[in-house]
């Protein structure tokens, strides 16, 4: 499952905004991995160095006990069958796993310099992780969480996504405007993909196709896989920041702005947005049509997208940096 999720650059603009949102109950037990749940990693950056998972019952809106992971949680990933969660602890250098049944971290390891993102191939076997602070990507080996071969890609990696047949890595390299492929499983770096001036999202759509949403000029990338080709660019409203949607599905979604914003895979046909009336920052899509936003006011904010409308924000302990939803259909 490939993770999409706030990226640094926009935490100078989210910690201007007041944290948190009253009205949401909590509970002090953490839900079982069979009643769907959404994660969020809170933190946002120095100013506010979170160091917890927040847990929400999607069902209800309730919120479980948060897991202390370490200070400054900014990716995540779920394992398949979300016995396990994956989390990128940024100020720690460290990748943690927490049990899901549990609500513990069973497990952590050093990775490289700063890890923003994770991603996991099909298979459960191996998590990416794009360091941010020394434009590598660490192979960890699962489930017994052994640090694998480091690979050298472009400048400042902020976002990491396989795609659904589990070939090739993807990874955005925010210092160079670029994404660089990588083919698994013999780990081979190609050459970068030029895909704007500061990518931040990408998502893996199919074998064949990817999106990637850049925050400086306001617009999406469409690549063509086969040819590692960038498309023209995808005009989409303000701060992209995330990309979610179901592989192999026709329609992604987009936070950008103060909405979500679907957009056709192939064509980049760009649809109208749906408002959640808070910056949103990170995405993730469910497989009964449902959305959870990243707010970029301390909040996750739930949306019909069949209806094409809110249906609950529950206000967190601080702002969310990624967000992952158990069986969710795209994160």
């Amino acid at each position: 499952m490939t993770l999409v999720r706030r990226r640094a650059v926009v935490v100078a603009l989210a910690l201007g905004l007041a944290a948190g949102l009253a009205g949401c109950s909590s509970e002090s037990v953490v839900p079982a991995p069979s009643s769907p749940v959404a994660y969020a990693a809170v933190g946002a950056g120095p100013a506010t160095p979170g160091d917890t998972v927040a847990v929400v019952r999607t069902a209800t809106g309730t919120k479980g006990t948060p897991v202390t992971v370490g200070t400054l949680p900014s990716g995540l990933a779920l394992l398949p069958g979300d016995r396990e969660l994956l989390v990128t602890v940024k100020a720690q250098n460290q990748l943690a796993e927490i049990d899901t049944s549990t609500g513990r971290v069973t497990g952590r390891v050093t990775v490289g310099l700063e890890p923003d993102a994770v991603a996991v191939t099909p298979d459960g076997r191996t998590a990416l992780v794009a360091n941010f602070g020394d434009d590598t990507v660490t192979v960890v080996r699962l489930p017994a969480l052994t640090v694998g071969p480091t690979v050298k890609v472009g400048r400042q990696p902020v976002a990491v996504a396989v795609t659904p047949d589990g070939r090739r890595a993807l990874v955005v390299d925010y210092g160079d405007g670029s994404l660089t492929p990588v083919s698994l499983p013999s780990l081979v770096a190609g050459p970068p993909v030029p895909v704007g001036a500061g990518p931040v999202a990408v998502f893996a759509a199919s074998a064949t196709e990817a999106l990637v949403a850049d925050f400086q000029t306001n617009s999406l990338t469409p690549v063509s896989l086969p040819s590692l080709t960038p498309q023209a660019a995808v005009p989409i409203g303000a701060d992209p920041t995330g990309i979610s949607g179901a592989p192999g599905s026709a329609v992604a979604w987009v936070s950008a702005g103060f909405g979500i914003t679907p957009v056709s895979v192939t064509g980049g046909l760009v649809g109208k947005a749906v408002p959640v009336h808070v910056p949103a920052q990170c995405i993730a899509v469910t497989r009964t049509d449902h959305a959870w936003v990243c707010g970029g006011n301390g909040s996750l904010v739930e949306v019909d997208l069949s209806a094409r409308k809110v249906v609950r924000t529950v206000g967190l302990d601080g702002i969310p940096a990624a967000v992952a939803v158990t069986d969710a259909a795209g994160t």
